[in-house]
């Protein structure tokens, strides 16, 4: 097996992996992190759970054997404005000096964040070191409610600004 080569994961750990993840979120939603989530079903060598945000909106929430990672496809659609976006890249970007002063670094031992463009959507990934599938899966839905929450500002903004710019023409 070459080094880029995941090894496979079997029946047994696949459950403990599962178990220990599974864990993790409910452990979050009991501490109101997000206000519900619906287990999903081992699928193709990956688990899809649904994770309900206090905001009124769900996102997957997957977790992938065989990448060995944690994600969140579709967290954001990438048409939105562009400066919105270079924000949110920013922030994710761990080598980003202004992102390091909002959050604390992912430890790079246990994991390495992925962000991608895929069928026109934002997907962000954690791929996990050394076993850290709960310290990543709480880094993941903490990164993800971050990037929601400066999604809803920016909505509310430009909302509070075109009915500002409606109120002065009336």
């Amino acid at each position: 097996m070459s080094m880029t080569e995941t090894p496979a994961v079997s029946r047994t750990q696949r459950l403990t992996l599962t178990r220990r993840v599974n864990g993790t979120l409910e452990q979050m939603v009991e501490q109101r992190t997000f206000r519900d989530l619906e287990l999903g079903k081992a699928r193709v060598g990956r688990i899809t759970h649904r994770i309900h945000w206090h905001h009124d909106c769900s996102h997957r929430f997957v977790l992938d054997f065989d990448a060995g990672a944690v994600s969140i496809p579709s967290l954001l659609p990438t048409s939105l404005p562009p400066t919105l976006l270079r924000e949110i890249r920013g922030f994710l970007r761990p080598t980003c000096a202004s992102a390091a002063k909002e959050r604390a670094q992912l430890d790079a031992d246990k994991g390495e964040l992925r962000m991608f463009e895929k069928h026109g959507s934002l997907t962000v990934s954690i791929t996990v070191h050394n076993d850290a599938y709960e310290y990543c899966t709480d880094q993941l839905i903490q990164l993800a409610q971050e990037v929601l929450r400066i999604f809803r500002e920016s909505a509310h903004d430009a909302c509070g600004q075109r009915r500002a710019q409606a109120q002065m023409t009336a």
